[in-house]
């Protein structure tokens, strides 16, 4: 008895620095902050700042032209002369590029072989018309030899030949102006200015052959616009003429653009709707913006930087 008290005192002692060593532990895995203990005030975590920042409003763009015009040719031909470059500036009706039809001498031939059919059937129907005359003028004269009915027939046929002539005289007349109509508008085709503005693009050189209705050539005027899709929420705090900035890859002056124009209706697939704002002009001529370049549009109010310097003056109330 007393041997088996002795043995449960010794398992006893034993567990003993078990037992502290994980009292220990637990007080090891959950430290009490020194801040807190000196009474120092806590620090705010950074990436909290951030997070509870409003992200800024910022707006893919593309850089358009007021008015733009692709000119094109009437007539399948080939180009004879170019008269301006791309990028040169050209003043309303001033010519582009000359065409010289393809079909000139196939319409300068259908032309001939009217003339020489017209002329035949005027031949013929002179030759039928003094036949018509030269017997009518025997009759009468032998009018005892002839009943009154041959007489008045011999008259009509006459008449009816001299009408048929007048007739072929004025279609051939007609179809002579249409084809030389046709033939001073295939002869030579000049491309104009529709505008004042500049040569965006040119797409043959003289000697090419092109087809009609293929744009040749692109004009642009100098106007610029950038075209942008925002948001419902952001469209809604947005009103026309209001103030917009702009920055372009490799700029790092903003431009300034005034809101023109804003979609009523948004795309139902992505829920963007689409506005226009228009580039100062004056800007404009030490940029050399041209259509197609993107660029960043965000309100003056909504800086790219803002998120940085919001967060920031955070950190320095933290502070």
């Amino acid at each position: 008895m007393n041997r088996a008290s002795n043995e449960r005192g010794l398992v006893a002692l034993g567990l003993l620095p078990l037992l502290g060593g994980a009292i220990w532990l637990l007080f090891l895995r959950e430290p009490r902050p020194v801040a807190a203990e000196l009474g120092l005030p806590q620090p705010v975590a950074a990436a909290a700042s951030e997070t509870a920042a409003p992200p800024s409003a910022t707006w893919l763009g593309v850089i358009v032209a007021g008015q733009d015009a692709d000119l094109g040719a009437e007539l399948a031909g080939q180009v004879a002369r170019v008269f301006v470059e791309p990028g040169a500036r050209v003043r309303k009706g001033e010519p582009i590029l000359q065409l010289s039809a393809l079909s000139v001498l196939g319409t300068a031939g259908m032309a001939r072989a009217q003339y020489a059919q017209d002329r035949s059937a005027e031949e013929a129907a002179e030759l039928a018309l003094e036949s018509a005359r030269d017997k009518a003028d025997r009759m009468a004269k032998a009018s005892d030899a002839y009943a009154a009915g041959d007489l008045l027939a011999a008259r009509a046929d006459a008449r009816k030949a001299e009408a048929e002539l007048a007739k072929l005289r004025a279609k051939s007349a007609l179809e002579r102006a249409s084809l030389q109509r046709e033939l001073a508008r295939a002869e030579t085709q000049i491309l104009r200015a529709p505008f004042d503005g500049v040569v965006a693009s040119r797409h043959v050189d003289p000697g090419d052959f092109v087809t009609g209705g293929v744009p040749l050539a692109r004009v642009v005027d100098d106007t610029r616009f950038v075209r942008f899709a925002l948001p419902a929420e952001a469209q809604a705090g947005l009103k026309l003429g209001a103030e917009l900035k702009l920055t372009v890859a490799g700029q790092s002056l903003p431009l300034t653009a005034a809101l023109v124009s804003l979609d009523p209706e948004l795309d139902a697939a992505s829920g963007l709707g689409v506005a226009r704002a228009r580039l100062d002009a004056a800007q404009l001529q030490s940029r050399g913006l041209l259509p197609g370049q993107r660029v960043q549009v965000f309100a003056p109010d909504s800086a790219p930087d803002g998120r940085a310097q919001r967060t920031a003056a955070g950190s320095d109330r933290s502070r």
